[in-house]
């Protein structure tokens, strides 16, 4: 295959904005289960949720942390980050297989359709990613668009691809949207995220 037909595979950046977009929703998702009650949920089965969506957190966090880890303190090389991908790559597998079922418990917690006419702001923020689109987790399926569509599209790529772009030389790193925010979000639920299972 000449160069000019080489199919690129995503660059970290897109991986690593991706997972901040799914690491907004999953947060969100955390509040929704702690704050918003229903009888179609017993008290055990809203834990035991929580606890799973915060395990996914912290994996995206770790590698979010990995990602955007100066080139000073870790010798930044095309292999370590290949891995990063590599485990970004198996966190949107397991984040595709829970996104229908998280989405249709948002859906029943906040009282809102997924698709337009949202009860609430956080339900807007959930659903179509606060005038984002692509960063909403919408009806959790990829066929439907949204985020899930865009966590698909990069495992297809990742696939079909030839070869990845190398970093430039003017060191391009991956940006997270509200690294503040979440470390400010931590911080404020350190102690429901212990009792929820996370380990400090």
């Amino acid at each position: 295959m000449k160069q000019g037909q080489e199919r690129l595979k995503p660059s970290l950046n897109e991986w690593a904005s991706a997972a901040d977009s799914l690491a907004m929703r999953l947060t969100e998702c955390v509040h929704v289960y702690k704050h918003n009650t229903d009888v179609f949920m017993s008290e055990i089965e809203r834990q035991q949720k929580t606890e799973q969506v915060i395990k996914l957190l912290q994996k995206l966090h770790s590698l979010l942390d990995e990602t955007d880890a100066p080139e000073v303190v870790v010798a930044r090389t095309e292999a370590r980050d290949e891995k990063i991908v590599k485990e970004f790559n198996l966190l949107f597998v397991d984040a595709l297989k829970a996104l229908p079922g998280l989405s249709s418990d948002m859906q029943k917690l906040l009282r809102s359709p997924w698709m337009k006419e949202f009860t609430s702001k956080i339900a807007e923020c959930l659903f179509f990613g606060d005038n984002e689109e692509e960063k909403g987790i919408g009806s959790g399926y990829p066929e439907h668009g949204r985020l899930p569509a865009v966590l698909a599209d990069l495992l297809d790529r990742e696939d079909m691809g030839d070869v990845r772009l190398p970093r430039t030389s003017d060191g391009e790193t991956p940006s997270r949207h509200d690294i503040e925010g979440s470390l400010r979000w931590v911080q404020q639920n350190s102690a429901f995220l212990r009792t929820a299972g996370r380990v400090d």
